[in-house]
């Protein structure tokens, strides 16, 4: 499994941030353990391009946490349906961007400050979302 990781993040280096969904087949598990329903989010922590949101109350949340030079969940697969709503709950110890391929989306993180972010899996594909200080995989969005 490290061996597919690694390789997942060597395509990264060396494609850079293309934004096309990946193509390359996944054998990583499900990331169910790491999709919660939402809670309520705590106020005011938004970040300078994409403000926090208040996840609407049942939409499953996706927990990033960028620390230590690491990513958590470390490229696996999360499976979503077309149309469904999910968050993306991005915490750091660093400034760093969080880029969601196929979406063109950017999400500054600011150093100890929690970003919550609502997104619709509004197309199919496989799509990376990566952090860019250092370019690291961090979650593979399977959407059927």
């Amino acid at each position: 499994m490290r061996g597919i990781l690694s390789l997942a993040a060597l395509v990264l280096v060396l494609t850079g941030c293309a934004g096309a969904p990946a193509s390359a087949p996944s054998a990583v598990a499900s990331a169910s353990p790491l999709i919660t329903p939402a809670e309520t989010a705590s106020p005011g922590t938004p970040s300078l391009s994409t403000p926090s949101v208040a996840p609407t109350p049942g939409v499953r949340t996706i927990t990033i946490e960028l620390a230590k030079g690491k990513v958590s969940p470390n490229g696996s697969r999360v499976d979503l349906a077309k149309g469904e709503p999910f968050v993306l709950d991005i915490t750091s110890d660093r400034d760093d961007e969080v880029h969601v391929h196929g979406f063109d989306k950017e999400i500054e993180v600011k150093a100890g400050k929690r970003v919550q972010v609502e997104m619709t899996a509004d197309r199919t594909g496989r799509y990376e979302v990566e952090s860019h200080h250092p370019e690291l995989l961090i979650v593979v969005l399977q959407i059927r």
